[in-house]
């Protein structure tokens, strides 16, 4: 059910070998898709391996972070007494992303919840995380305990004796990444304590964890054995392993039968069974009876209730076994066919030894899920398969690759969990309708990270394992948007023209954005390794990059294609590249054999000769940064263990000075100094950020992290910093990205919409500030507020001044404006109406972020000159000749009460002259009094926008935005019908304009805007519906409408008596909700003489439930010289037996008709007269015997008509 195989001591020398053997694999070969995803953790655990191996040991000795978190803690007790100031003091804060999850191997449903929604999940590099309503859409995570951060989590249970003590196990055996020991809980996780006794090897990597129900023993399988303790945790004995009746200690899973008793465990060959659990009470059930062979991992699962069964599969070589299944846990295994992919390939896909899990539903006996890359289901033990998930979101439905982790709810049935590299994934419907669970549950793992030049800017990139390139781009804890596939690595944002963006992929594959990472594209191949380090030379717009086709890779941004440099005299297989900012085209480049070389005059040539200036003691260099005020200055850092992490040099590399001071022995992947102290240093660390305050060589001293103000205690990989606001950015590999401003000078910064509604919270942000300690607000109206980031409501339209002060005395200011709510319609004639911004200017404002602002006025430039009307309009830079490059300007409308429901259109007039496709205007529209905008219409609707960006990223709007742009020198009106806001009391427009940053266009005015409401009779009305002959063979038919009212579209059916219809076809309505007149036109084959037809008009909205359904009056087409006047069509049924009935070759509006019914004899049986309208005269008989007759029919004052017809 849970985990396998990897880095302990007694397999070490095979981790080893592996490690060598995939170092030799030819580099050129690029997989396919699909061998990408099943290589790239391997690929992954490689690199990670190679660049913190300790080199005397030959690999990395992860156990002795176990050591560094004790002196890590005991520090941060000690500086907590000390209240460390500055560098030692920094903030940092969490930035996300918040919906993107990460490896996850342990899903546990709270049983104290009786409503079942209580989940808690454990990240594999980011600690314990606890949601209390799973289905919430989306659901909150917290993260339990940062204590735990750095901790994998690998096994957790809960006691069903005592729901409020929890036990949970750490490390992941099948990636080497040791854990501490086994912690407890006694209060329901709200806190965690360690288990002294299992502070040893034994408990590095625990694997699964179960609480008996009846004894009350715990069980936890580790891999030195099965241990069980009977006395709530303080002791442990090892019941099964080696030495204890099992061929080996590795173990896998422990499983319960409920009704029988039986405990079940696996190890990495066998399984095996008790009912006691004692030592030497473990019998196999796998020796000799059909059980799988060759394997080195077996995952099992028993299914509930009478009978049972036990299924187990397996990893050998990277594949999956087949379903293997024992009835009642006892007899003969029954050996299933192994489920494969749409392309034959077995379901683990080389990777059994990582990813590989089995589950049984308890209500189900035979319905099992089995996962390795994708998961599959079988209803029948294992004799056909069904495919349940695709991690490329093809069919049948999306799931993150690599599964980890399955567990049915025991007590809903069909509900069941899946824990997979992207995090947490909810199922119904036994695993057949799955969705994502991730919000806020942040356990990403980045590799590397970027950051935006601009200052306060919130934009950062990174590079992730197994959930590609991401951009965050919102204050706070956010969501981010996926960028690139994959595993993403290093990116890269050119800090002096910062629209230029780089992602990368597997082995060096690269893609460029030029629109500020709104699109990515085509970039440059290096043919590089699967992480490729590099780093873009922001002045000279070159990017250098590891490769195996040389010693670095060189690509100019700007022409000249790629080169490949060879460094001379070395073979070089760079691990990290480092641009220098101070010295013109100076590059650093070091590999993870400890060779650090200085190349200079890097833009030119492709053979270079080296400064070589490595470290003393070899290592694998992780990073390199450099004074900014003394290129000679420079700081490096070491990844490994059991060597020196950081040196200091003074002269350019020339010699280094040790400066690891008191750190714990870890790796350190990047290092920084403070560019306004060059004396002092921060470090991205195993363990979170260490700063110094002063760096003096073997006297320096370094502090962790602040507790609940620094980093997590995990993974850091990557610094990044911008020189305008000196804020940094870090990349965590398991808790996403984080910033701080511990080198920035305080700064108040007030971030606020300018432009807001009466009577909506709106919310002020203060948090953006640097270095702040304290807020105060002054809101302009009287109130007040020291929270960082308030929200206030202002009840009076009109015009404010608000105030943030940060550390009492650095104050800030900002203008708002707050427009009033305005009902409908909204037209010249209306009261206060303001669309011709002639006058009551409180209704509108604007709001310029940057460039040309929206004003007004009457130009005289050509282009945007005059008014529709009066005199003034809105335009874009008044008297400026031509608007600004990077405008963005908003002007806003009023609120106004669309609450009655009706039919409404949004018109203005307008005048422009753009740079087609690149710039451009857009209507936006809120229904929450201005919380969140969205696009209002897009280009297929009729008179609105006249252009969508499909694919030029250089447009100043995102690629798939509608907008108008381009040229159309006279004022043009433009509308449409927003009908679809009817019943929304808060309804908001705005006009957004955006240019990108070149070409020069004189811009656009804006006049006269109405939204008008129809006042009559909410219904669709055909107002014309008439057909002739349009040739010897075709009818074309014509219809209008005015309004129409939610008209999905028309049946057009005809008859050939007036009584029997048929549908000819369907046309789609136009108007759907409208008040202007609405033309159809439909052409159909005449053949005869004459024809009814009618409209069936279909009028539906789901939302509201509105439906209204109707027939048109039916009309008649006839023949020119056929059938002229009125005369009756057709007498039918005939024979007949109770009724009679009578179609006319044309419409009756209002006819008298009068029969008369005689029998053969001529005496008259029945007479009467009808008002007929429409094409029938039903005339209902009484039962008369079977002859002939004679029916007599005179419309109006006409001449009668005799008809012969039969009774039966």
């Amino acid at each position: 059910m849970k985990k396998a195989f990897i880095y302990s001591l007694p397999i070490l020398v095979l981790a080893i070998g592996l490690a060598l053997l995939w170092r030799l694999q030819p580099a050129a070969l690029h997989p396919s898709e699909h061998e990408q995803e099943e290589e790239g953790i391997k690929e992954a655990l490689e690199y990670q391996f190679e660049i913190t191996k300790d080199p005397a040991l030959g690999y990395p000795p992860t156990e002795r972070i176990i050591a560094a978190v004790k002196e890590t803690r005991r520090r941060q007790a000690l500086n907590a007494s000390r209240s460390p100031e500055g560098i030692l003091d920094a903030r940092w804060r969490e930035r996300g992303p918040d919906n993107i999850g990460g490896r996850t191997r342990v899903i546990l449903v709270d049983k104290s919840d009786p409503t079942r929604k209580t989940v808690w999940a454990g990240g594999v590099s980011g600690g314990l995380w606890k949601t209390t309503d799973i289905t919430a859409n989306p659901p909150q995570w917290q993260n339990v305990d940062d204590y735990l951060d750095n901790i994998s989590i690998g096994a957790l249970a809960q006691d069903p004796n005592n729901l409020q003590v929890m036990y949970m196990g750490t490390g992941e055996l099948y990636t080497g990444i040791p854990g501490l020991a086994l912690f407890k809980s006694v209060n329901g996780g709200q806190s965690w304590n360690v288990l002294p006794s299992t502070l040893n090897g034994n408990f590095r990597y625990t694997q699964d964890m179960f609480v008996h129900p009846q004894t009350g023993d715990v069980y936890a399988a580790t891999s030195s054995g099965l241990w069980r303790s009977q006395d709530e945790g303080s002791t442990w004995n090892k019941v099964l392993g080696s030495g204890q009746g099992a061929s080996g200690n590795t173990m896998h899973d422990v499983v319960y039968h409920k009704d029988s008793g039986t405990m079940f465990a696996s190890n990495n060959t066998a399984v095996y069974k008790t009912l006691t659990g004692n030592p030497g009470d473990w019998q196999s059930v796998t020796a000799g009876n059909g059980f799988m062979t060759g394997v080195n991992r077996v995952e099992i699962a028993v299914s509930q209730g009478t009978p049972y069964y036990l299924y187990a599969i397996g990893n050998t070589n990277g594949q999956g076994t087949g379903l293997h299944t024992l009835a009642n846990g006892e007899g003969n295994w029954a050996s299933r066919a192994a489920p494969v992919d749409g392309e034959g390939t077995n379901y683990a896909r080389d990777q059994g030894w990582y990813d590989l899990e089995v589950a049984a539903d308890p209500f189900t006996p035979q319905h099992v899920i089995i996962g390795g890359i994708d998961l599959y289901a079988t209803d029948n033990g294992g004799l056909s398969w069904q495919r349940i998930s695709n991690w490329t979101g093809g069919s049948p439905q999306y799931v993150h690759a690599d599964q980890h982790v399955a567990v049915f709810d025991e007590e809903l049935p069909g509900v069941v969990y899946f824990g997979c590299d992207g995090g947490i994934f909810r199922a119904t419907n036994g695993g057949l309708q799955a969705g994502q669970r991730n919000k806020g549950y942040n356990v990403t793992q980045f590799y590397a990270c970027a950051i935006h030049p601009e200052a306060f800017k919130d934009h950062f990139l990174g590079g992730t394992q197994d959930n590609g390139s991401l951009l965050l781009d919102a204050y706070g804890i956010d969501d981010a948007r996926t960028v690139g596939g994959g595993d993403g690595f290093y990116t890269h944002i050119d800090q002096n023209e910062p629209n230029f963006q780089m992602i990368s992929l597997y082995y060096g594959n690269y893609s460029a954005s030029y629109d500020g990472g709104a699109s990515f594209g085509a970039g440059v191949e290096v043919n590089g390794g699967f992480v490729n380090p590099s780093d873009f030379d922001n002045d000279a717009n070159i990017l250098y990059a590891q490769t195996f086709d040389g010693d670095l890779a060189r690509w100019k941004r700007d022409g000249g294609g790629l080169d490949v440099i060879d460094i001379v005299g070395y073979d070089v297989n760079a691990n990290m590249v480092f641009a220098d900012p101070t010295t013109p085209n100076r590059v650093y480049v070091g590999t993870s054999s400890g060779l650090l070389v200085r190349l200079d005059n890097a833009h030119q040539g492709t053979s270079l000769t080296p400064t070589v200036i490595n470290p003393p003691s070899g290592g694998s260099v992780s990073s390199l940064d450099v004074d900014l005020d003394n290129p000679s200055h420079l700081l490096m850092t070491v990844s490994n263990y059991g060597l020196p992490s950081v040196y200091e040099s003074i002269n350019g590399g020339q010699s280094w000075v040790n400066v690891e001071g008191d750190l714990p022995d870890m790796p350190v992947y990047w290092g920084m100094f403070n560019p306004g102290d060059s004396k002092q240093a921060i470090i991205a660390t195993e363990l979170g950020i260490w700063a110094t305050e002063l760096i003096s060589g073997s006297q320096t001293s370094w502090s962790p992290p602040v507790q609940a103000k620094g980093t997590p205690l995990t993974r850091f990989t990557m610094l990044q910093r911008r020189e305008s606001d000196k804020v940094v950015l870090a990349s965590s590999y398991g808790r996403g990205m984080w910033t701080s401003d511990l080198f920035a000078t305080p700064t108040a910064v007030l971030t606020v919409d300018r432009i807001h509604y009466q009577d909506s919270p709106l919310q002020f942000v203060g948090e953006r500030s640097l270095q702040a300690e304290s807020f105060s607000w002054s809101f302009g109206d009287g109130a007040t507020s020291t929270e960082p980031n308030p929200v206030h409501t202002y009840s009076s339209v009109g015009t404010y001044t608000a105030a943030l002060t940060i550390n009492g005395n650095l104050t800030t200011e900002a203008q708002i404006k707050i427009l009033p709510k305005r009902s409908l319609p909204y037209t010249p004639e209306g009261e206060s109406y303001s669309g011709s911004f002639e006058q009551y200017p409180e209704q509108y404002g604007v709001y310029t972020v940057s460039g040309s602002a929206f004003e007004q006025g009457k130009s005289t430039i050509t282009g945007k000159d005059g008014a529709h009307s009066g005199n003034n309009a809105f335009v874009t830079g008044l008297t400026e000749q031509y608007y600004q490059p990077n405008t963005q300007t908003i002007l806003y409308l009023p609120n106004f009460d669309f609450s009655a429901p009706g039919i409404y259109e949004f018109s203005f007039w307008a005048k422009y002259q753009l740079d087609p496709g690149f710039d451009g205007l857009q209507v936006q529209y809120s229904t929450n009094r201005g919380q969140s905008w969205r696009v209002l219409g897009s280009n297929s609707d009729p008179n609105w926008y006249n252009f969508r960006n499909d694919n030029a990223s250089a447009s100043a709007f995102p690629s798939g935005s509608s907008y108008f742009s381009g040229t159309r020198f006279g004022f043009t009106q433009y509308r449409l019908n927003v009908s679809n806001l009817g019943g929304s009391e808060d309804v908001a427009f705005r006009f957004l304009f955006r240019s990108n940053d070149s070409g020069s266009y004189p811009g656009l005015a804006l006049d006269d805007v109405e939204i008008t409401r129809y006042e009559g009779e909410l219904l669709t009305k055909v107002n014309l519906f008439e057909g002739a002959y349009n040739s010897s063979s075709n009818i074309e038919l014509n219809w209008s409408t005015l309004p129409e009212f939610y008209c999905k579209y028309f049946e057009v059916e005809q008859s050939f008596n007036g009584k029997n219809w048929e549908m000819l076809d369907k046309v789609n309505a136009t108007g759907g909700t409208t008040s202007n007149p609405q033309a159809y036109e439909f052409t159909t084959l005449g053949q005869r003489n004459l024809y009814f037809f009618r409209l069936h008009v279909i009028n539906q909205d789901e939302a509201s439930g509105y439906e209204e359904i109707f027939y048109t009056d039916p009309i008649v087409v006839r023949r020119q010289n056929f059938y002229e006047g009125i005369e009756v069509l057709r007498v039918l049924p005939n024979p007949f037996t109770d009724y009679l009935e009578a179609t006319f070759t044309d419409v009756l509006k209002d006819e008298p008709i009068t029969y008369e019914l005689f029998d053969a004899a001529g005496h008259r049986l029945q007479s009467g007269t009808q008002t007929v309208s429409g094409t029938l005269l039903h005339i209902d008989t009484a039962r008369l015997p079977a002859g002939m007759y004679v029916l007599s029919i005179t419309i109006g004052e006409g001449a009668p008509q005799s008809f012969k017809v039969l009774s039966r």
